[in-house]
């Protein structure tokens, strides 16, 4: 029997998914069912073969027998002959066929662009734009929003050109950072993208699309392509495919009037009380010439913002940059997070990157200063007196080698007098920074072998972050240190003993040293915060110097400061001051030793302030430690979205002996203070060494951070800051570039659809292009039932034959 059609159509439409959701939204059309034969001959066999044939051979069985009553022979011969036919029926396999049409929807693929530029926020000064956008986004400050949330509020709210679109077609969903990824809604977005590639992406979706029945396809994004092919190339090969692309512009439409502000790269530690500089930078478009506030507030140990200091400036010409520099002293310790902004233009149409965010350690600690002279030269007796007087937060021990025993050395008031030099490593480790003067090597050690152990013990304390400052002396800084670990220390190459003897001391002459830099020149040479009159002074104010020693070069990776005027060599003119890392402390080397010659002007004001500046610069190495035992490192400092980030901590015991732990926690502190643990694993050969490398999917400023015992509530003992930045290319240029958009939708239109480009506010109206678009009946399936394979047909032709056997039985033919 035949099986109820209502019990097929559950079981082949099976259960139907959301339209929008990316799952097939298909249903059954209809069902028809016929009776068909499979292997029937053609019509004309039938009719002229096989019909007949069966007719003769009837009439042949039962027509020569007279005897029978005419009435009996021919209803012998037609139940013959139907016994015949109904044979030669079931050998042409009766069946009934059923067949099922299925609705299928053709397909409409949404791709939005996933690139961080999304991330923006636009304040849409444009009145009409604003109402319309704010009425279809619905509650919520549009400027407070980004462009990839306002696509989702529009796009999937009730009644949105999403779930318009799935009432006649199948809706796909893709982000598009390059390739496209499927999604199942606009929540699934990254925004993360650190390069828009909306031709890649077009391109890519099309290799893919195959044989699907596609109408079209809906491009959303701000269309500042800035990578890979042109959009509009691929979008001309949608057109020649029949398949037009709708374009709708995110984000605000008009020229950009934008100002945007840069954190400064450092410092990262400061001491209380202590007179901070930040270099801040300002860019702008379609803004040049107009006034910016400048401004620094501080929240001290995730408390409230404040105020700090503000400066006014003008903001530069498209593609220039203005550099701001502001100061402040930090009256209380603390781990402070700093927010640099600068003011919105009325006119301004992204608001979201006027500020930026940095941390900063202010920390009570005092730096403390070992110096080492063998006599009691003018240089000695100011520098001591400087570093003694000039910043609170500096303690110094002198060590005076000619001094007679009963001599007490020089000290500062907080700090017990030295009787020898230290001759650990332990105690050495307790300073910041060892300024070195003309000191001969025999008063290092009484044996060669003493002088080398501590001369080494002192590349070690620079290895372990402190600072070590060399001043020149006529006796035996830096000649007698040829050939010694310290050589190695010394920022600057030694001249040729053969070329140094056979040259004259000028020393008769004065000579006033060279700004390397004046337009930006190094912390140490700021003697005034105004860098025209710091400039001024440095070529016309200070009293040059007479005595120098003619050094060759500054090593590589070194920082020259100062150069003399005239004396010169193949390498340029010759450095007088020079900075180095080296590598994880600092080093300092100057050539004269008559810095106290600026007081004859200016009594001490510029020489505290120069050897303060020196002090300060060598200690950052320690003072950003926080820890002997402990020290980590970045590869980079600054990364764009998406990059990675490699850790290198290095731990050691209480001993100096390498950590022999198999992982050890760091922390990622965010710019809201939320921290999240991390872990380093122990590198294989490298006892002590901790590594591990982090993606940075978000922008902003970050910090790693190592704890005491582990413990986000304890002690900071390690500290490095990450910048995590959208690219330029990304951020460069801020508003939507329809032009483009409407470029991409022209270039796909062919003879049966045209593309459109909308604003996303009127996004809705793409609906009406697809209202009129109806699904296809596909035919999806074929079922056979057998006729003539069953207990039927076998009961049928038994039953003509029995009727016949009867019949002949009593014609008594059998």
């Amino acid at each position: 029997m035949l099986t109820p059609l209502s019990s097929l159509v559950p079981t082949l439409a099976g259960p139907q998914q959301p339209a929008g959701s990316g799952a097939p939204t298909e249903g059954i059309a209809h069902v028809d069912e016929t009776f068909r034969f499979l292997a029937a001959p053609p019509l004309w066999v039938i009719a002229l073969i096989v019909i007949p044939g069966a007719a003769v051979w009837a009439w042949w069985s039962y027509g020569g027998l007279q005897r029978l009553e005419t009435r009996i022979r021919w209803t012998l011969t037609v139940i013959r002959a139907l016994a015949i036919l109904f044979c030669c029926l079931l050998v042409f396999q009766p069946v009934w066929e059923t067949v099922i049409y299925r609705k299928t929807q053709n397909q409409v693929h949404v791709l939005v662009d996933d690139s961080a530029s999304m991330q923006r926020k636009d304040s849409y000064p444009d009145q009409d734009q604003a109402s319309a956008l704010q009425t279809v986004a619905g509650p919520g400050e549009l400027a407070g929003r980004t462009r990839g949330e306002l696509v989702q509020a529009v796009l999937e709210r009730q009644g949105g050109l999403l779930e318009q679109l799935a009432k006649t077609h199948e809706v796909r969903l893709f982000r598009a950072p390059r390739k496209p990824v499927p999604i199942r809604s606009l929540s699934e977005l990254t925004l993360r993208a650190n390069r828009t590639h909306l031709g890649d992406a077009l391109d890519l979706h099309l290799g893919a699309v195959g044989g699907i029945n596609l109408d079209a396809v809906i491009l959303v994004s701000d269309g500042r392509n800035n990578a890979g092919v042109d959009p509009v190339e691929m979008a001309a090969k949608y057109g020649v495919r029949g398949i037009p692309i709708h374009t709708i512009g995110v984000g605000d439409p008009e020229p950009p009037h934008n100002a945007w502000i840069v954190g400064p790269p450092g410092p990262k530690e400061a001491l209380r009380e202590e007179q901070v500089a930040f270099d801040v930078s300002l860019r702008a478009e379609g803004l040049a010439g107009k006034p910016a506030r400048v401004e620094l507030q501080g929240s001290r140990d995730g408390g409230p913002f404040a105020p700090l200091t503000a400066a006014q400036a003008e903001l530069p010409a498209d593609g220039d940059v203005t550099r701001v520099r502001l100061y402040h002293a930090f009256p209380l310790a603390g781990d402070w997070t700093l927010r640099f902004s600068v003011a919105s233009q009325p006119d301004e149409s992204q608001v979201d990157d006027n500020q930026d965010t940095r941390f900063l350690r202010v920390n009570d600690e005092r730096i403390r200063v070992l110096y080492v002279e063998e006599r009691p030269r003018w240089e000695y007796r100011y520098i001591k007196t400087a570093l003694k007087r000039v910043d609170p937060s500096i303690q110094m021990q002198a060590v005076l080698f000619e001094a007679s025993p009963a001599f007490i050395q020089e000290h500062s008031d907080d700090l017990p007098p030295l009787r020898d030099i230290p001759r650990t490593e332990k105690e050495l480790l307790q300073y910041h920074v060892i300024l070195l003067g003309d000191v001969h090597p025999e008063r290092l050690g009484a044996t060669e072998e003493e002088i080398r152990r501590w001369l080494e013990m002192v590349v070690k304390f620079v290895e372990f972050g402190g600072g070590a400052g060399f001043l020149f002396g006529a006796e035996a800084m830096p000649e007698r240190y040829r050939g010694t670990p310290l050589a190695d220390l010394l920022p600057v190459v030694l001249e040729d003993p053969v070329a140094l003897a056979g040259m004259p001391r000028k020393w008769d002459s004065e000579f006033r040293a060279l700004l390397e830099n004046p337009l930006q020149p190094h912390d140490i040479l700021l003697l005034q915060r105004d860098v025209a009159f710091n400039r001024k002074l440095w070529e016309q104010g200070l009293p040059g110097f007479r005595a120098w020693y003619p050094l060759a070069r500054a090593k590589p990776g070194a920082t020259v400061l100062l150069r003399h005027p005239t004396e010169e060599n193949r390498y340029g003119k010759r450095p007088i001051a020079v900075v180095s890392p080296h590598p994880r402390g600092n080093t300092f080397f100057i050539a004269t030793d008559e810095t106290w010659i600026w007081r004859d002007t200016y009594a001490e004001l510029y020489m505290d302030a120069f050897w303060r500046n020196v002090v300060r610069h060598l200690a950052t190495g320690k003072l950003q430690r926080r820890s002997d035992l402990l020290e980590l490192t970045l590869d980079k400092t600054l990364v764009e979205t998406g990059d990675k980030v490699r850790l290198l901590l290095r731990v050691h015991d209480e001993e100096l002996q390498p950590s022999t732990a198999a992982e050890y926690p760091v922390f990622l502190r965010d710019a809201a203070g939320k921290t999240e643990r991390r872990t380093l694993r122990a590198t294989p050969g490298d006892p002590g060494a901790f590594t591990a490398a982090f993606t940075m999917p978000d922008p902003g400023a970050f910090s790693f951070l190592v704890f005491a015992n582990g413990n986000p509530a304890d002690a900071v003992l390690a500290r490095e800051d990450l910048l995590v930045q959208i690219p330029d290319k990304e951020m460069a240029e801020s508003s939507q570039d329809a032009e483009m958009l409407q470029r991409i939708a022209e270039a796909s239109s062919g003879a049966d659809a045209r593309g459109r480009h909308v604003f996303l506010a009127q996004a809705d109206e793409l609906a009406a292009d697809f209202a009129q678009r109806r699904p296809f009946e596909q035919r999806e399936e074929t079922r056979t039932r057998p006729a003539w394979d069953t207990s039927w047909s076998l009961a049928i032709l038994l039953a003509a034959l029995a009727i016949e056997w009867i019949l002949r039985k009593r014609a008594r033919l059998v």
